[in-house]
């Protein structure tokens, strides 16, 4: 019985691994064509490929105003933190309320 020395693997092994980032290459390329083709058939943009494949996050959209100062036109959403114009300050007393609502339908 004729067992392959350590060296022969090693050599087998490097030959394989070409072998693997060959493959590799051809079906990231062939792959890559796909994605180009449904790119240009379905118009899809630069960003949203992007977005698409996680390296650009959608921007998260800021939570609306829940307190507000008239003098200062300053707000906050009431999120994190209370801001140093609001320190000491009964939240109550800057709470945006929405507009009452009229009891009689609108006309359109």
């Amino acid at each position: 019985m004729n067992n392959p020395t350590i060296r022969e693997l090693q050599k087998q092994l490097g030959q394989l691994n070409l072998l693997v980032e060959e493959a590799r290459q051809q079906e990231k390329q062939a792959i890559l064509a796909k994605i180009g083709e449904h790119v240009k058939e379905y118009g899809i943009t630069e960003i949203e490929l992007l977005r698409a494949a996680g390296f650009i996050q959608a921007k998260q959209k800021k939570a609306p105003a829940k307190y507000y100062d008239p003098d200062s036109g300053r707000s906050w959403s009431g999120k994190g933190p209370r801001p140093k114009w609001l320190v000491d300050k009964n939240l109550d007393d800057y709470l945006i309320r929405e507009a009452p609502k009229p009891w009689w339908p609108e006309r359109t």
